[in-house]
This record gives structure tokens, sequence and C-alpha cells, in this order.
């Protein structure tokens, strides 16, 4: 998630969640089975799969409650899964927005309010029916939990001056200004996804319950069964929607990717799902192996892609960063070192993004275009041992990533060899996401391996992020001193709701980025889903690919 997701209050990433369910418009329980006070149903076999994650759930100031707003929070494995538990008013379908626990709305002549007709019928995992009123709690509980991260996950959230719920069936929100990115925005789980108020104290805190329990109106639950190394969660027995396979699933902590293929191969776990979880090696392996299932997405996730430290020599300089631009071979990391599962990017956002089909500079592999480059930036090797010097100060630079998968590594052995084909001596350096968030935000870097946030975040939040007054992405916050008045333009952008502007800024945008080569774009990322065939047929992606659907699994 995610992205995709990063930092809680202070990055606005990651990967951040995006929620939906099945489509489907039955209100009642579908099984036909008697709901027990666990969630789980008497009277049939269980159908029972087991995954892996990374993360141990538990560890989390707030557990199972999805909206990022604590930056001491830590527990980000949970973003991946939770729209399997939380709903949004709307959500996405093959690039359109269409109506979740909303069945319509309307918009008024002046982009400023926004209402409402929820589904009738609807219910949380306890039984308690889904209103307008509840609709309004949670909202004013993410507002209030995001504290100062507020608009960082999605502008909407800092735009509402007034909630309402004139009946129980119609929410009514006004914004401070119009914004083209509002649907956008509420189809995020993070922070917009509609949690009962029941796990809300009365000043909006979150009760322990959250610990121990999903307050949601998706497919399914947790009810507090674990081990301390799994977790089971179990159908909702009151899912409006249309019913899954799966009726319950566990989710075992394997922290190393490694271990995780292990535990496919030894029956311990029936799948892994997801580029995070999984090395492109392993991958590769397990698709020649006929005793597994494999599937690649058909879109795209996020961006990988160089980001620079555009305040300090050498990359203040346009020269050095059109160098490097040229010196960076993504035709080979992707055939050889993503294996053809992640495709050579040429900008920033592949066209079918929003708004993002646009027309920018691209740069080709050249390395003698990029030597010519760097000579004409008055970098060059005097002493004939390979880095290039200029007025006393050797080229060599910390290139900074922390880890979110197995081949990371062989990422950045090959960036740095290409680099030194031009005279950039490159440091490697691996971090944690927190040390890595705080080193790049004190500028102590030359280039950091990075990435967008994927899903509803992209390209929404990126362009938000470039407004160094309120950014929250330490690499994007430089953009916008590159541009004549550049914080206004992208203020400008989140108070339109017309469309034909909104275009226009991101050609504008997107354009420039390009010719001053502020970031190279390496390649865009996809997932990956292995399976042992004996207990599962087919995996079916969500619409945001980083995100896991256990509705979409197809059981043998």
């Amino acid at each position: 998630m995610k992205l995709k997701k990063l930092l809680s209050g202070c990055m606005a990433l990651a990967m951040c969640l995006v929620l939906a369910a099945c489509s489907g418009g039955n209100n009642d329980n579908q099984t036909g089975e008697t709901p027990t006070p666990d969630g789980t149903l008497e009277g049939a076999g269980e159908k029972v799969v087991t995954l892996a994650e990374s993360w141990d759930f538990s560890s989390g100031a707030h557990s199972f409650y999805t909206v990022h707003g604590s930056t001491s929070d830590t527990n980000y494995g949970i973003n991946y899964w939770s729209y399997n538990f939380y709903n949004t008013l709307v959500k996405q379908e093959n690039g359109e927005f269409t109506g979740e626990l909303a069945k319509d709305w309307s918009v008024s002549d002046d982009g400023l309010t926004y209402t409402f007709k929820l589904r009738d019928g609807v219910r949380f995992s306890d039984g308690t029916p889904l209103t307008a009123g509840a609709v309004k709690t949670s909202f004013e509980a993410s507002i209030q939990y995001q504290g100062a991260g507020l608009g960082v996950n999605g502008m909407l959230s800092a735009l509402i001056t007034k909630m309402e719920a004139p009946d129980d069936l119609t929410f009514v929100m006004t914004l401070s200004q119009p914004y083209y990115g509002t649907l956008n925005d509420l189809t995020m789980n993070n922070p917009l996804g509609i949690v009962n108020p029941a796990v809300f104290n009365d000043d909006l805190s979150l009760s322990e319950g959250i610990k121990t329990a999903t307050y949601g109106t998706g497919p399914y639950m947790y009810t507090g069964e674990t081990d301390g190394s799994a977790y089971t969660f179990v159908k909702n027995p009151y899912y409006w929607g249309g019913e899954p396979e799966v009726d319950k699933f566990v989710i075992k902590v394997i922290p190393d990717n490694d271990a995780k293929v292990l535990a496919l191969r030894s029956g311990e776990i029936d799948a892994v799902i997801g580029s995070m979880r999984m090395t492109y090696d392993a991958f590769s392996e397990l698709e020649a192996d006929s005793a597994y299932g494999t599937k690649i997405s058909e879109g795209t996730s996020m961006t990988r892609y160089l980001g620079f430290n555009l305040g300090t020599a050498p990359f203040d300089d346009i020269l050095v960063r059109q160098a490097v631009s040229y010196a960076v071979d993504q035709e080979t990391l992707s055939a050889i070192v993503f294996q053809g599962l992640e495709q050579p990017a040429g900008a920033l956002f592949p066209s079918t993004k929003p708004f993002c089909d646009v027309a920018i500079v691209t740069y080709g592999y050249d390395v003698e275009k990029a030597r010519e480059l760097m000579d004409e930036a008055g970098w060059v090797d005097s002493d004939g041992d390979g880095i290039r010097e200029k007025d006393g100060q050797t080229l060599e630079l910390s290139l900074c990533y922390y880890q979110d998968t197995g081949s990371l590594e062989d990422v950045i052995l090959t960036i740095a060899s290409q680099l030194k084909e031009i005279g950039i001596k490159l440091t490697t350096q691996e971090m944690d996401m927190m040390t890595w968030f705080g080193t790049v935000s004190s500028g102590e870097y030359g280039l950091t391996l990075f990435y967008t946030y994927g899903g509803s975040y992209d390209p929404f939040n990126v362009l938000t992020n470039m407004n160094s007054t309120s950014s929250g992405d330490p690499v994007m916050m430089q953009v916008s001193a590159f541009f004549a008045n550049g914080n206004d333009i992208i203020v400008e952008l989140n108070s339109t709701a017309d469309e034909d502007r909104v275009q226009e800024i991101y050609q504008a945008v997107l354009a420039e980025m390009a010719e001053q080569a502020l970031v190279l774009p390496i390649s865009y990322t996809c997932e990956f889903a292995a399976w042992n065939r004996e207990v599962m047929e087919s995996y079916d992606f969500y619409w945001d690919i980083q995100y896991i659907d256990i509705a979409g699994i197809r059981l043998k």
C-alpha cells in the first residue's frame, strides 16, 4: 500500500489505502448460516487460506484502524489488507468513479457542496446500521486523527468546512474551495474509509477496542484471534455485497521474503501476494514450477525514480542532472534486474494516469552524450582515477534508499555501476524508513531511489506535495523552486474544478520537470502473486493492485 503510505502525518505515500468491496446490492447475510458471536459461520466446512505479511499488526498505535495520523505509529502492514474490512463512499471501476457505500451523489453548481445518498440496509460488522451520522463521525475523527498531517494523504480532508446528516441516508459535505480531486480522495481508505463510531471515545480518540477488532462494513472482520505470530480474519456476517469464496483467512507474520517463499513451498502458507513480499528471482522460480500458479498485474502500481538533492552541487546544475538521465540505462534495469516485471519509465507517470497524457522530453541511454554534458558542466577527471573533480571537489556522492523488496540491492549496484561510467562515484546506503526520511529531509544525501505513491494517490498527491509550504515529501517538495511561482501553481491546481485548467497545469508542470530533469523515472512497478495450485485456482487483483483482495481469490 503503496505506498503505497510511508510516514504517518509526515509522508503522503503510501501507499496508501483505497477501499472497495465486491459489487452487489443484497443487504442481508447471504450465507444462509447463523452468525456466531465471534463472527464465524455455523453449519458449513470452512474454506481457509493462509498468507504472509512482513509486519506484526499489533505493533501499531492504532492497530486495525486504517487512518494514518500518528507520527509514532510504525504499523504499516495492515494497510495493505484493510480494504477487506472497510469501505469508502466512492470507488473506482475501469477508471470511472462509482458508488460504494454511497449509491449516488450530486454536486452544487459552485463545486463546494457534495450530497451523498447512502445505500439502505448496510450494517457494520457488529450489526449496527450505517447512517449518515456514522459517516459524519468517521470523517470528523479522521480529520482530528490526522493532526499535523492533515491534507497530506489527499487534500480533501483539509478542505472540508462543514458536514451534515439531514437524515439517516443523506450525508452533505461542504468544502472551502472547489477541488478537482474530491471524488478521487473519497476512494482512499487512508484517510477516508468509513469506521463504526463505536470505536471512538466521546472526544473522538480511539478506544482500546481497535487493537482487537475491525469496525467496518467490508467483507471480512477481525475479532481478536491471534497467537502473536498469526492473525485470523473471518467473514463479516452482515456484509452488504456479494459473498466471497474464502470463509476465513490467516495472515502469518514472516518478515523475511525468502522465508515467505520457503513457507509457501512447505505448505505452511497458501499464497504470497505483492511485490513487497517476494523477490523477482523467487517469483521467476515459482513461475517455472508447475506446482504453483502465478500472475502478474496488467496495470502499473508506482513509478520508481531517482531523486536528486537539488539544493547543492552537483545537482543544482541542470547539465549534471541531464547527464545522469542519459547515463542510467532503464532498459537494462528492466530486462535484467527486474527480469521484465517492471517496465522502463519514460515519464514520472504513465499516460494512463489522470491528466498525465502530456507531451514531455524523454532521455534515452547515451553514455557519450552524458560524458559531454559532464565536461560542459566543468566536471573533469584530471588525475585519471575515473572520478571527476571540479573546484577541488571530488564527485563522490551518497545514494540512499530504504529496502522494500529483495531486489533493490541489484538495482542500486547497477545504477552505481552505470554512473561510474561517467565519472560519478556512489556510496550506497540502505536505511530503515525513519532514518531515510530524516536523511533526505536534512539534505544529507546526493541521490535517493524513491517512488510515487500508487493507486489513487498518483498523480494527485504527488503534485500536491510539490508545494514546499505544506509538503510531506522531502523529494517532491524541492520541485516548486524550479518554477516561476511554483507553490502558487499547485495552490491553484487544488482550488479549481475546471478540468481544462487542471490539464493545462499538469502539462506545464510535468513538461517542465522533464525538461529540467528534476527527477529521473526508472521503472513502472507491477504486482505479482504466487499460490499453491492444490488450494487456489486463481487470483484477481483489486483495481489498486498494491492491495490484497481476499475476495479476488478463487479456490479449488
